[in-house]
This record gives C-alpha cells, sequence and structure tokens, in this order.
C-alpha cells in the first residue's frame, strides 16, 4: 500500500473568536499552504483514490484543499480513527481497508501523525519532524507490516524546489 501521511497545515491559534482546540480553522497561510502541498502531492502521485481525514475542521480543511487539486478530486472521508490520540492499529487497519490497491491520504494532528509514522516505520518511538503541511510518503506491504519511509517533504522544502525550476 502507498499511504501518504499529512499534519494538517497551519490552524489559528486558541483566542478572541476561537474559544476550544476543536474550533481552530485554517489560518489563510495554511489554506494557501495545504492547496499549494495538495497541487505537489497530485503532480507526484495523480491516483490517490481517498482523503482520510480526523473529524476536526483544521484537519478537513486540509483535506479538502488537497483533494480538490486532483483532477479526479479523491473521495474525502472524515474518520474518528484519525480524531487525536487514535489508536494505531485501529487506523491501520481502516486505511488498509480502503486502499483498494489506490494510494490514501491521512490527515491528521501532531504528535499523532509522528508517532504513527514511527510505529508504521519502527514499531516504537522515532525523532521524525513533521511541520505543518507536511506530507511522508509510505509504503507498505498488503497487510500493512514492513512499511518504509520514502520520503517527507516539508512546505518549505517544496517552495525552494519550486523556485529552482
Amino acid at each position: 500500500m502507498m499511504l501518504y501521511l499529512v499534519r494538517h497545515a497551519e490552524a489559528l491559534p486558541v483566542g478572541g473568536a476561537v474559544t476550544r482546540d476543536a474550533e481552530r480553522v485554517l489560518s489563510p497561510a495554511g489554506m494557501e499552504t495545504a492547496e499549494f502541498m495538495g497541487k505537489v502531492l497530485a503532480r507526484l502521485d495523480p491516483t490517490v483514490g481517498t482523503v482520510c481525514t480526523s473529524p476536526l475542521q483544521r484537519a478537513v480543511q486540509t483535506a479538502e484543499a488537497f483533494a480538490g487539486q486532483f483532477a479526479r478530486s479523491p473521495e474525502v472521508r472524515p474518520t474518528e480513527s484519525l480524531a487525536p490520540a487514535f489508536a494505531p492499529q485501529a487506523l491501520l487497519d481502516e486505511l488498509l481497508a480502503l486502499s483498494r490497491g489506490a494510494p490514501v491520504v491521512a490527515v491528521g494532528h501532531q504528535p499523532d501523525m509522528t508517532n504513527f509514522l514511527s510505529w508504521l516505520i519502527a514499531g516504537a518511538h522515532a525523532d521524525v519532524a513533521m511541520p505543518t503541511g507536511a506530507v511522508a510518503c509510505v509504503t507498505t506491504a498488503a497487510d500493512g507490516s514492513a512499511a518504509v519511509l520514502r520520503w517527507l517533504l516539508t512546505p518549505a522544502l517544496a517552495r525552494g524546489l519550486q523556485s529552482h525550476r
């Protein structure tokens, strides 16, 4: 299975009209980053079939921005399996069921995405920096075993590469 792990893009902080973490939405810069990184992923792998997302609004907005960049928009599926503090095995099982041979994107939060990536590739904690909007590409066997981190692309690196074209 080809899996893309995404940390949601920059969100507004709690304060003012935003009184709870769950109410946070993407900042204007975060929306721009989500659209940009979605375009990058759509160019790298236009075959993504499903974009799963945490049910929190900032992750849903990131997922929708990503999906909107593909020629054939993948289905966006909010799931409790990506809610903060999710269980890694439950998420992996859901992603495997959804894959059906097509790559899957999973949009979530920190530290969950780093923890999930670590669990997949090392079976334990590995120090992996995953800033907002970053995308990690992981391949696994059909049963989810033998996970390998193929690459991790941050928005800053993607913008830097784009400026050198």
